[in-house]
């Protein structure tokens, strides 16, 4: 039985191939096997339609002649499997199948099937490929007060930073380069893995001499020719105000530094907030409760509140207040990240009942009793 290919990627006829490709990671991602809810059959119908509309040529050929312009199909293989692959540039072997993309379309499946089966390393793999030090991630914990107006704060972390002794080239000063023998001075390999199709083949940068086809005859004595040391820094940040727990900002550049002049990765910091002993935030807003005895709330009074920042304001009880109600303080909360202007403080009025009472105390309140009250 025929199949559309657009429809299990779930785009239409007119997508462009940048959609095709968005359109299969996602479908990948939802139905990959190892994942919980994952379903192999669509996992794997999701492979055999991008195979096809992820190739120019194949997919005009779908488009003009349906299944019969691109073979019949690509589940025909022995077993019900993908072994008959064998117009679109793999081939098929006995107990499992080894892909050999074209270059056009290897390193989109490289992207893909790094993120799925690499175990959330395939962005790691991706800027070595690309010569990109690798990201880093630590975290810092704020008062609720750091975290509502913004603080300059020290971190500290350990990162791999350029060999200073060789500059980073991960050779003796003034030493020769020779043709790395891994590669045989071209600078790329075929690099071979596994995943539950069989083994996948692909033409990835040298490991050895990172794409330059040549390494140092004598290594760095101090890096041992990788040209990074590891090395603990520690510098100032700004915490913008207003950062929320949970949040995560990035520091451009103070991740791993990349081997032979690359480009350094980031680092990524979770922002944690300690609780505080009276001001609850929520979203934009700071909540707080504020005991007040029986006769403040029936004739009312004016109460002295201590800030986040420290000031006090003077908040107005209105005669007759009931317990529970909120008092808006407009404009004192937390800064909005994404905006103008500030949230506001919401004070929850909790009437105290007193425990303890003098006789005299207890004669008037039977008296107020005896009115009704």
């Amino acid at each position: 039985m025929s199949k559309d290919y657009y429809k299990i990627l779930g785009v239409d006829k007119n997508a462009s191939a940048e959609e095709i490709k968005k359109a299969y990671r996602k479908t990948a991602h939802k139905y990959h096997p190892d994942k919980g809810g994952g379903d192999e059959k669509k996992f794997k119908e999701a492979n055999e339609a991008y195979q096809v509309l992820g190739d120019k040529q194949k997919r005009a050929q779908y488009d003009r002649f349906g299944h019969a312009g691109v073979g019949g199909g690509a589940a025909g293989g022995p077993g019900g499997g993908f072994g008959g692959f064998g117009g679109f540039g793999g081939q098929g072997q006995q107990g499992g199948f080894q892909w050999d993309f074209s270059a056009g379309g290897a390193e989109a499946f490289s992207d893909i099937f790094e993120d799925l089966f690499s175990g959330g390393g395939g962005q790691r793999q991706k800027q070595q490929r690309q010569n990109i030090g690798a990201d880093l991630k630590t975290s810092i914990t704020l008062d609720l007060k750091d975290a509502v107006f913004g603080a300059s704060k020290e971190i500290n972390i350990e990162r791999m930073v350029h060999c200073q002794h060789c500059k980073g080239k991960g050779s003796e000063p003034n030493t020769e380069l020779v043709k790395c023998a891994a590669c045989g001075g071209k600078g790329t390999q075929e690099k071979f893995f596994k995943t539950i199709f069989g083994v996948m083949k692909q033409q990835g940068v040298c490991d050895e001499c990172l794409g330059e086809g040549h390494i140092p005859k004598e290594k760095c004595k101090v890096c041992r020719g990788a040209g990074l040391v590891r090395k603990k820094e520690s510098f100032t940040v700004k915490i913008p105000a207003g950062i929320d727990n949970g949040e995560i900002f990035k520091i451009s550049g103070k991740g791993d530094d990349a081997p032979r002049g690359g480009e350094s990765g980031n680092l990524f910091v979770t922002v944690f907030v300690k609780e505080h002993e009276r001001f609850v935030r929520e979203g934009d807003n700071l909540k707080m409760e504020l005991p007040i005895s029986f006769t403040q709330a029936v004739f009312g009074d004016k109460i002295n509140i201590e800030m986040l920042d420290g000031c006090s304001i003077k908040l107005k009880i209105p005669e007759g207040i009931q317990s529970g109600r909120i008092i808006r303080i407009a404009g004192k909360g937390v800064p909005k990240r994404h905006g103008f202007g500030k949230g506001d403080i919401l004070v929850t009025v909790r009437v105290l009942t007193p425990k303890k009472l003098t006789r005299k105390q207890k004669k008037l309140l039977e008296e107020l009793k005896k009115e009704g009250i």
